[in-house]
Parts: C-alpha cells; sequence; structure tokens
C-alpha cells in the first residue's frame, strides 16, 4: 500500500436528488476549444432545463500539474466560458479570484498569472470580439494573508458570450483545491484533468461520484535538480512517474448559494478533494502525513509545531491577577472560568478573525487584540494556572463546509474552541474568545458544528470526537395569566430563556436604551409595566423576564376575536418553495413551551374555539402540540414546539413544509366571543 496511490472514493452526495443529469438533454453543445464560441452558443436566448438560470456555464475546463525544479510547484489552469441570458446575469463579467499571499515574503504563496479575457456578441450576423483591458484589472489585499484579483470584462449584455483564462501557481504544492464540478449556475461541461506524481499520496473523495466519468492514465513528467560545482551549478534532469486522471460532469443544474437555512452550499455540490496521505520519495521509507486522526492530533500538538502545539506550553503573564481571585473569597469550578474569561477579555480584544493558528503570542499581548486562536491559546494556559484542566477542540467552521470523519484531513481544520473539565461534575464545557461574554456551553452559531476533536491525551479515542450542536439547553418556557374585560386583556408574563435564546435576548434587547424601546419591539397594541429581569453572575445561560401587560384583541361589532396564546412563537411558513434540493439546516435544536391560562369576559357566549392538535414527522425530530381546555370561564392552553435535530434531509422537505404550515395554523388559532343580547 506505501507504494501505490491510495485513492478512496466516497461514492454519494449527500441529500442530492437521485436523478437530474439523465434527464436533462442537452440544448446545446458548446465548441470545447478556448477562444471559439459558436453562432450557436451565441444566439442562445433560454436554457430549457433551467428557464430562472440568468446565466449558464458552457464550460470550465482545468489542468493541474506538478513541476520540479529543486522543488515542487503546483500550477493550475483555469478555461471559462458563460452565457449571459437575463440582465441579472451580467454580473458575471466581474470576476473576483482569492489568491494565498502572505505579507511575510519568506512564506510559501500562490500567484496568478497569464490573465486574458473576451467577450462576444453577434452584430449584424457576424461575432464582435471586445477583449480585457488591463484598466479593469486590478490586485486588491483582502487581509495580511489573502489577495484578490479582479477584472471587469468589457461590453457584456443579455446575450453576450464571456470567456477568460488564468493560471496559479502555488509554492504550497501539496495543497490542491477542491475541484467544484456544481455551481452556482447550470454547468454544461466540466472537465478537470489532474498529474500526480507518484510521491504525492493522496485520499480523493468523490461527492456525487456517479455524476463524475473519470478515465485513468499511466503517465510522467520533467525535473530537474540543481548541485554545486565550485562557483556553478549542474542542472540534472530526470523523470518522475505519474498518474493522470480526468474528471468530467455534463447537464449539471444550478445549486443556489444564496439558500435559506443552509450554512455551507458548497458541501453539497458535486466535487472533487484532494486530502495528502503521505510521501513516497525514491529512496526513503513511505512518510505518513496523516494515516488516522491520532496522527493529526500529534502533528498539531507537538512541541516543535510553532504555530500550534508551541502555544500550549505558552507562559501565562496574568499569574497575580488570577492569584487575586483566589484571595478574594472561596470560587466554584464555573466562577474561576468565567473570571479567567473576563480577565482575558480585559486584557485583549477579539479582531474578527478564526484561525486555527497562532505566530507570535506576545505580539498579541502588545497589540491588545487578536484572532480566536490567539486568545484561545492565552485562556487555555491562564485556566492552567488554577490547575484546570483546558484543551482545544479543532473543527471545521460552518461556513467553510463539513470535517470528514472517516478521512483524516489537517487541511479541512480550520480553528479551535476550548473546552474545560469540570473534575466536580466529570464533564467538560466549552468555550470561545470570541464570544462577547463566558455562556459556557453556548458557542457562537459559526461554531457550534456536529463534529469536532479534542486534543488531549487523557481522553479516549472514543470520547474525542464531539457533537457541539447538543451541547447546549435550548429553550423558552413561557407563563402566562390574564384576564378579558371585553377587548382588554390584562396580565402577567414570565419567560424563561435558556442557551442560545437567552444569548438572542441579551443581544436583541438588553442593548436597548430604554424601557419605551423595549415596550415598542414587543407587540402592537400591548403596554408592558413591572418590566423585570434576573439574571446571575455566574450563569449567562439563562435569563429570567417578568413583565405585566395590557393587550388589545380586535373586536367587530358585537364580535371579540381573542388568539388565547396571546403570544404567539409562529407567524409565517418561511418554507414556501415547491421543492428544494439541499437539506434544511437551522440554527440550532430548540424547545418552546407556553402556557397560559385565560378568564373569558363576562357577558359574551364562544361561538368558535381552536380543537386540540398535534403535527410531527415520523422519526419526532419535529413535534408541534396544541391542547386547549375549557373549565367554564376559564380556557387553559398548553402549547410545545420542539426541533430535535438541526438537520432535516431534503426527502422530508414536504413532510416539513406541512407540520410548519399547521404550526402556523394552531398560532393563529382564534376564540370568537359573541356579545350576549341584553
Amino acid at each position: 500500500m506505501k507504494n501505490k496511490l491510495l485513492l478512496f472514493c466516497v461514492l454519494s452526495l449527500l441529500y442530492l436528488p437521485a436523478v437530474f443529469s439523465q434527464q436533462v438533454a442537452a440544448v446545446i453543445k458548446p465548441d470545447l476549444k478556448y477562444g471559439r464560441p459558436s453562432k450557436e452558443e451565441l444566439s442562445l436566448t433560454t436554457y430549457t432545463p433551467d428557464t430562472t438560470a440568468t446565466a449558464i456555464y458552457l464550460f470550465h475546463k482545468g489542468v493541474s500539474g506538478f513541476t520540479y525544479d529543486d522543488g515542487f510547484q503546483l500550477v493550475t489552469e483555469h478555461w471559462v466560458r458563460i452565457k449571459v441570458l437575463k440582465p441579472q446575469g451580467v454580473s458575471y463579467a466581474d470576476v473576483a479570484i482569492p489568491y494565498y499571499a502572505p505579507a511575510d515574503r519568506n512564506k510559501e504563496k500562490d500567484q496568478v498569472f497569464d490573465l486574458d479575457g473576451c467577450s462576444y456578441n453577434m452584430e449584424d450576423g457576424k461575432i464582435v470580439k471586445s477583449r480585457l483591458k488591463r484598466d479593469f484589472v486590478s490586485n486588491e489585499r483582502v487581509n495580511s494573508y489573502y489577495k484578490v484579483l479582479k477584472f471587469s470584462l468589457p461590453a457584456v449584455k443579455v446575450g453576450t458570450v464571456i470567456e477568460y483564462h488564468y493560471k496559479v501557481t502555488s509554492d504550497y504544492s501539496v495543497h490542491i483545491e477542491n475541484w467544484m464540478m456544481q455551481e452556482e449556475l447550470p454547468v454544461i461541461y466540466n472537465q478537470y484533468k489532474i498529474t500526480i506524481p507518484h510521491v504525492f499520496v493522496y485520499n480523493i473523495e468523490f461527492r456525487g461520484r456517479q455524476y463524475i466519468d473519470v478515465v485513468e492514465e499511466k503517465s510522467s513528467m520533467q525535473a530537474q535538480q540543481h548541485t554545486e560545482n565550485g562557483v556553478s551549478k549542474i542542472a540534472h534532469n530526470f523523470t518522475i512517474s505519474a498518474r493522470k486522471l480526468t474528471f468530467i460532469s455534463e447537464n449539471l443544474p444550478a445549486i443556489r448559494q444564496d439558500e435559506s437555512y443552509c450554512w455551507c452550499p458548497g458541501d453539497y455540490k458535486i466535487q472533487i478533494s484532494f486530502d495528502l496521505q503521505g510521501t513516497n520519495y525514491p529512496g526513503e521509507d513511505y512518510k505518513p502525513y496523516s494515516v488516522e486522526w491520532g496522527d493529526v492530533d500529534k502533528r498539531l500538538t507537538r512541541q516543535e509545531n510553532e504555530n500550534f502545539g508551541k502555544h500550549l506550553m505558552w507562559k501565562n503573564l496574568y499569574v497575580e491577577e488570577i492569584r487575586q481571585f483566589n484571595n478574594s473569597g472561596e470560587l466554584d469550578f464555573n466562577k474561576k472560568v468565567i473570571k479567567t474569561f473576563q480577565l482575558l477579555k480585559q486584557k485583549i480584544s477579539w479582531n474578527g478573525e478564526y484561525k486555527l493558528y497562532s505566530e507570535n503570542l506576545d505580539k498579541v499581548m502588545e497589540k491588545g487584540s487578536g484572532s480566536n486562536a490567539d486568545l484561545n491559546f492565552i485562556f487555555i494556559n491562564m485556566l492552567r494556572t488554577y490547575g484546570i484542566k483546558a484543551y482545544p477542540v479543532v473543527m471545521s467552521r460552518r461556513s467553510l463546509g463539513m470535517l470528514p470523519y472517516n478521512f483524516p484531513s489537517l487541511q479541512k481544520l480550520n480553528t479551535f474552541v476550548v473546552t474545560v473539565y469540570d473534575a466536580a461534575k466529570n464533564k467538560y464545557v466549552y468555550l470561545d474568545s470570541s464570544m462577547n461574554i463566558p455562556a459556557l456551553d453556548v458557542l457562537p452559531l459559526e461554531l457550534s458544528v456536529s463534529k469536532a476533536r479534542i486534543l488531549s491525551a487523557d481522553v479516549p479515542e472514543n470520547k474525542k470526537w464531539v457533537n457541539l450542536q447538543d451541547i447546549s439547553l435550548n429553550q423558552a418556557t413561557m407563563l402566562i395569566t390574564a384576564t378579558a374585560q371585553d377587548n382588554r386583556i390584562t396580565g402577567h408574563r414570565t419567560t424563561i430563556l435558556k442557551g442560545h435564546q437567552a444569548l438572542e435576548y441579551r443581544k436583541e434587547h438588553l442593548q436597548q436604551d430604554s424601557l419605551g424601546n423595549r415596550q415598542e419591539q414587543i407587540k402592537e397594541k400591548l403596554t408592558v409595566s413591572n418590566l423585570k429581569l434576573t439574571d446571575t453572575d455566574d450563569d449567562f445561560t439563562t435569563i429570567k423576564e417578568d413583565f405585566d401587560f395590557v393587550l388589545e384583541s380586535d373586536q367587530v361589532d358585537n364580535r371579540i376575536y381573542i388568539n388565547p396564546l396571546l403570544f404567539p412563537q409562529l407567524t409565517k411558513n418561511p418554507f414556501i418553495q415547491s421543492e428544494r434540493i439541499l437539506p434544511v439546516e437551522f440554527s440550532y435544536p430548540y424547545k418552546v413551551k407556553l402556557m397560559c391560562t385565560l378568564t373569558l369576559p363576562e357577558g359574551y357566549k364562544i361561538e368558535e374555539i381552536p380543537h386540540t392538535r398535534t403535527v410531527k414527522t415520523e422519526d419526532n425530530k419535529l413535534l408541534c402540540r396544541y391542547a386547549i381546555q375549557r373549565n367554564g370561564n376559564t380556557v387553559v392552553v398548553n402549547y410545545s414546539f420542539s426541533l430535535d435535530s438541526s438537520i432535516l434531509p431534503s426527502e422530508h422537505y414536504k413532510q416539513l413544509q406541512e407540520i410548519w404550515h399547521n404550526a402556523v395554523e394552531m398560532n393563529q388559532s382564534l376564540i370568537v366571543l359573541k356579545k350576549l343580547s341584553l
């Protein structure tokens, strides 16, 4: 196995419809020679399989290969042709190509070159060609690590065909970017060729394998090595055996990038990814890059790792401040963690960046700000001053895609949070330094992922993988007692919020300048008084709200219309698409419970009253229950809404749509009262 390229193929694409490309007859066959769009392509006015498409990729072709001149370099070349079908499609003439270009010149980097482009229009039956002008090309620095090459193709309108070509060279040759066969526009033809020298051993993972044709051939590459000979260098030319792979997909539908309830649409594109597993240089033993996740752990945590493991041994500079905490009185585990977090945030602010590595913590201290990785390294070492065990928990952020469980990949990791061990309760709690307040186990949504890995030798392998979506209890409980007098309802409401529900409340309401602003935002026709918020210094995950209220219900002639929930949870159904390709991804699992005891007004009779109902999915992951009881002039409503999974697959979309529709109906159900005649 060590002497061969290790090739793993994942033969499925999550949540992709079972058949689509077979159902789509090609409406056009583009000329695949760059610089030669056909009159048929220019005359195309609509794309029959998707008449909503604003533009289509006629083709996207790519070729990647390695060069060797005293070291490997990866070169990737792109050819793109797009047809503009609608006014909105004109935006695809404005192209942005991000690439890795650290400000530190000594670091490995990418370079973009050989850029050219054209736009083609039909005028009086002839093809008119407009070339890309250098005046419309710019190179902009995004941050200290990335630049973006931007350009705009001229004379683009509905009907235009645009083309562009460029090359990217990378010093970090072992990292091969994922190749996307599917895009946010329909794709007629996509081809990717790559030649991999046998010295590099990759896992090659397919998503949507059934929609990709693969051709494999033997190949080779020429290389050159120089040796010193006095004041001159002698070049030695040699050949390296390689494997050439060609991937082709045709007639792929668009996959929307602005889809609501989806964290990372790129996860569901038909694509190919490459993860380096090891090197197999001639005359040397096979060197694994990562065979198991345990190997990834070791690579990160070893002290020789200047950007990660070394920082786990950083000297805490806040020892005296932490000792003062101890001298101020007996502190339990929660207070120690919270006070340490608050001290960290007083000293250093988060700069808005999520990272996995850190370069120089002393510089971070001097500057007074840093990435979440910078702050997390410092936080871990501060906690260890107490003798508290704290470890990194590495992951791939939500917006950057899922972390593969079966294929160990250091390249897929991009940040980490901190887990802290509570010895008294024999459990771990989680925090991240990007948070404003130390709400234990309530991580920012970007970091609330289903797969994360604890880097600790103290944690057995079967417990290293954690689901960070399940660590917090997200719940809203509302108790209401109210009395109606004609269309005027007076009462008291107590609400207890936990987890993300509590943090969202803090963010939305506790920053308001006055109670008046708070009242206006609750609900129309509502007056609030005696508002009281209950909070504790050692639990930021729970908040209690109490207030008295006066609410006006609707009255038409001699009838009153009262919603017995008084404060309904759902007002509309967001799932209005007729169908959905992608799964539905909610921010987090949560529960809502509401109990309202309502005394109805005297002098009225009930004409209509809601019924008890329950709707749920087959697996009970989504459930809504509405129960109503009447006892004389008093009505008691018990309402609950429970979402136990943050992801619902697309095949359950119709069921989700129907359940949500029924839940909204329950929330809008009314009691109709008719005034008795005198």
